[in-house]
């Protein structure tokens, strides 16, 4: 199915960069738009209009082999709301990221300030935590560095539907990032004028991704999952995040810990012939989950770790998988042992004005992970993250290894490095992690991955 992508300020097709793949490899055919003056070379951005940009997405559609699904973040939804007014017969649906349709009568947003026809993007300090959320300062420099102004005409034009009220008819998801579903309920309620327009939708759904307001960015795999799950060609379900948290407090879990990217179980075997029947098992539940674990097979004892999307980030499906495995293990007589779980990261300084990511993705033959991390495809070896150093010293990259371990063995780890001649550089993060040195002043940071809120 064709799958229209509309971009919001100061962003060009580039931006679902990590999203328009992942659909294409579903089976669909992304379109990824850089909208009129959106380009980089684009000559004068001032003369651009807001017709021009609905008139852009029109296009599109017509181009494609009706019925299509239009996707707008941000700004970008007033415009696409605007595209499928004027083409309710060609759309099956229109998802909304971020943001809302259109107002009659109205600007698309206010607030802004215009220089010379255009909306520069505004420094951080000006945006709220939520809006930056996820996002990181790597992210922030990413994004300022690919951003382009924004024709002030675009957003500042009065909106005015054009056709008739057929475009109460499509049905409609909103994906909320920044706010919750559940505020967005509430301003509608209040009467508040930019969300009136949802009232005369027939079919409304809404979809909660935690993150900031640039989720392609911050959580490209959410919210790809988001889209896939939306009819006509999902079943509607989505999976909803979950904190490591929620995972904990869940019933039935007590043998897994959170770790990085995922959550995870070790059972002691006392027979290879054990750890086989086991791994069978979890094999059978993962087939009927239909939700797949990694698991890794020893002589003594068996690792799982669950997790449903490349960040590691979790949902209920990993709770259900983890109860049933914990149960199969306990029928086995396997015991659990937690000391046993570990996940270790290669953290990497850096020159703020290089970016060394794709060399060291390409010498550990690594794929590239939102904003600031490098994993193995296939999950084998540590992730890299990368970070800024601070001071900057150029060409003096530096290296530390991250160990996560679970909080309650962490200063049993800690204190047993220190006893092998390690030193504690700085506690000052505790509980969350220690920095230590080694004799020779290499770094190691023991994180016990606490139980962030956080999803």
């Amino acid at each position: 199915m064709d799958i229209i992508l509309v971009p919001g300020m100061w962003l060009g097709g580039w931006a679902w960069y990590a999203v328009a793949p992942k659909l294409e490899a579903s089976g669909h055919r992304p379109h990824a738009l850089t909208l009129p003056g959106m380009g980089r070379d684009d000559g004068d951005r001032s003369a651009v209009t807001q017709q021009d940009a609905v008139d852009a997405v029109i296009a599109e559609i017509d181009a494609c082999e009706a019925p299509v699904i239009v996707v707008g973040h941000s700004a970008g939804c007033g415009i696409v709301s605007l595209a499928v007014a004027a083409r309710p017969d060609k759309v099956a649906r229109a998802i909304y990221i971020s943001g809302f349709p259109a107002v009659e009568g109205r600007p698309l947003v206010e607030g802004y300030t215009v220089e010379d026809g255009v909306i520069p993007l505004p420094a951080w300090s000006e945006f709220d935590e939520a809006d930056t959320r996820d996002l990181g300062e790597a992210g922030q420099e990413a994004l300022a560095a690919y951003a382009v102004p924004t024709p002030a005409r675009v957003v500042g034009d009065e909106a005015h539907y054009a056709g008739d009220e057929r475009r109460y008819d499509i049905p409609v998801t909103v994906i909320a990032t920044e706010f919750t579903s559940d505020d967005l309920l509430s301003w509608i309620a209040e009467g508040a004028p930019p969300v009136q327009e949802f009232t005369r939708i027939k079919d409304v759904t809404y979809v909660d991704i935690p993150t900031g307001h640039w989720p392609m960015l911050t959580r490209p795999d959410e919210l790809t999952e988001a889209i896939l799950s939306q009819p006509p060609i999902g079943s509607g379900r989505v999976r909803s995040a979950i904190s490591a948290k929620e995972f904990h407090e869940a019933s039935g879990v007590d043998d897994w810990r959170v770790l990085y990217f995922g959550a995870y179980a070790f059972y002691r075997a006392e027979s290879y012939d054990q750890a086989v029947r086991l791994t069978v098992e979890i094999g059978r539940i993962a087939d009927e989950l239909e939700h797949y674990p990694d698991v890794d097979l020893r002589r003594e004892g068996v690792t799982v770790r669950t997790f449903s999307r490349r960040s590691g980030g979790l949902t209920g499906s990993d709770i259900e998988l983890a109860q049933r495995v914990s149960a199969a293990a306990l029928e086995l007589g396997m015991e659990p042992d937690p000391t046993n779980l570990q996940q270790v990261g290669i953290a990497i300084a850096h020159d703020p004005d290089i970016d060394v990511r794709p060399f060291f993705a390409a010498a550990f033959g690594y794929e590239e992970l939102g904003m600031e991390d490098a994993i193995d495809a296939n999950r084998r070896g540590p992730h890299l993250w990368f970070q800024q150093m601070e001071p900057a010293k150029p060409r003096r990259g530096r290296m530390h290894i991250d160990v996560s371990v679970p909080p309650d063995f962490a200063r049993k780890r800690i204190e047993a490095a220190l006893a092998a001649g390690g030193r504690m550089a700085d506690d000052s993060h505790a509980p969350d992690y220690w920095t230590l040195a080694s004799p020779d002043n290499h770094g190691v940071d023991i994180a016990a991955w606490t139980d962030f809120d956080d999803r």
